[in-house]
């Protein structure tokens, strides 16, 4: 097995499980209710899965990334390579960020809940204005961070995949697709629920960009299974070539 087929293969498989844990913990995940801090812990409290639900998140989302990062290792051509790179960039600064919000979302509101459900009606107002600034605080995060992991990510891997001979319809529809989320989180962070709904951005960006991974590691597969060996010392000449 070459290298490339190799980097194809692995990264199929991480970008097959990570889109569809990502999918299905974001759907479970439901649409937290952020107007005030009572309905977002009583939305916390009333499910018990929440800190799961966010620990399957990063997983999935740390699973996910590896799967770009080893398409970009399996990228030959100049073009695809040098695109290739960036995308991997954009993956793991987004996924960085998206972790670090999602860990502190899965750990604090919760934890608060379980403190305001057990609360005497006088002393649930602190605790819902703290819920109030997590939320607040998160937002910022949270938003920039999937304009990056689910925008420019795409965008960049569509050219990357187009540039490498994949298919042509999916490499511009990564790119539509990336450049559309990556607007709809600026628009966010500049206007947050003014301009449209965040579930928007939060879930029907989720929703396509997965979509999107999860036919790519399908025809990442394909394309490993196509790959011819080459001779010995091949990968290394196709290594040295990339940088000519």
């Amino acid at each position: 097995m070459t290298r490339e087929q190799c980097c194809l293969r692995l990264g199929a498989i991480c970008l097959i499980v990570g889109s569809v844990s990502v999918l299905v913990v974001r759907l479970a995940h439901g649409d937290l209710p952020t107007d005030t801090g009572e309905q977002a812990l009583s939305f916390v409290a009333a499910n018990p899965l929440y800190p799961l639900i966010h620990l399957g998140d990063w997983l999935g989302v740390l699973v996910w990334t590896g799967g770009l990062v080893a398409l970009s290792a399996s990228l030959t051509g100049r073009t695809a390579w040098a695109i290739g790179r960036l995308g991997a960039v954009s993956v793991l600064l987004g996924a960085a960020v998206h972790i670090t919000e999602f860990s502190i979302d899965g750990y604090a509101l919760p934890s608060l809940a379980n403190t305001w459900a057990a609360a005497a009606p006088a002393d649930r107002a602190s605790l819902e204005y703290g819920a109030r600034l997590v939320l607040v605080a998160i937002g910022g995060p949270s938003t920039s961070s999937l304009g990056i992991l689910w925008g420019s990510t795409l965008l960049l891997f569509g050219l990357a995949v187009r540039s490498e001979g994949y298919d042509s319809a999916l490499g511009w529809t990564g790119v539509i697709f990336g450049a559309g989320i990556f607007a709809l989180g600026v628009i966010q962070f500049v206007r947050p629920n003014v301009v449209f709904p965040g579930v928007i951005l939060y879930g029907g960006g989720t929703i396509v960009s997965q979509l999107w991974t999860l036919v790519l590691g399908l025809l990442m597969w394909r394309h490993a299974n196509a790959a011819g060996p080459r001779g010995p010392g091949s990968d290394e000449l196709r290594t040295e070539s990339n940088y000519q």
